[in-house]
């Protein structure tokens, strides 16, 4: 078997997140993944020094699919709307959570902690958060808009990691509530700034 001179290190990345949604990560080997691909092992082992890097690698791939998801999903949005940004940020959740339920090992390797310490996933990490803390630096202010988007994304991960491991056994709707918090959460984020602008009038006038 012949290297194939177009297969890309994103078609590989590719590869590696397909087998591992079918399969899980246990029986995901560097030889299955050359052979998915129509490569040789050694010719894997020359783009990526291991299996780790390969997972590495394939999570910035799903972090970069995340982030365009997130930016497409809430135009720009003007601040002094609060209408306007409260849909935006339950636009965005709701793709968030799409992303996760339709890749879920993908998502689970995004937040694996045997790869939280690689400055080139962090990196991945914090583009895919722009789209979130550009929306909240509009709303809430540069200083809150990261403490904002963190209480957000604790939400939307601690219910999606319940949710994935299918942990919600007393009955109910769970999509209902999924948006309940979130209404909660974004409610809350909006009427803090709304007192805070209020304030901040009061000492103008």
């Amino acid at each position: 078997m012949s290297a194939h001179a177009k297969t890309s290190d994103h078609d590989i990345c590719q590869a590696v997140r397909k087998l591992l949604e079918s399969g899980g990560e246990a029986g995901l080997s560097m030889q299955a993944i050359a052979e998915s691909v129509g490569i040789r092992a050694p010719s894997l082992y020359k783009r990526f020094a291991n299996r780790t890097d390969l997972l590495a690698a394939a999570a910035q791939v799903g972090l970069q699919e995340l982030a365009e998801l997130l930016k497409n999903s809430a135009p720009a949005s003007d601040p002094t709307l609060t209408g306007q940004t409260y849909e935006s940020l339950e636009r965005m959740a709701h793709v968030y959570r799409k992303f996760a339920k339709k890749n879920p090992r993908t998502y689970g390797l995004i937040f694996s902690e045997s790869l939280a310490a690689r400055e080139d996933l962090l990196a991945a990490r914090q583009a895919s958060a722009e789209p979130l803390l550009a929306l909240l630096v509009q709303q809430v202010g540069q200083d809150a808009a990261l403490p904002a988007a963190r209480l957000l994304v604790s939400y939307l991960h601690g219910f999606l990691s319940m949710e994935l491991a299918r942990a919600f056994r007393f009955g109910g709707n769970v999509n209902e509530a999924f948006q309940y918090g979130l209404t909660k959460i974004i409610e809350s984020l909006l009427r803090e700034q709304s007192r805070r602008d209020g304030e901040n009038r009061n000492v103008l006038v």
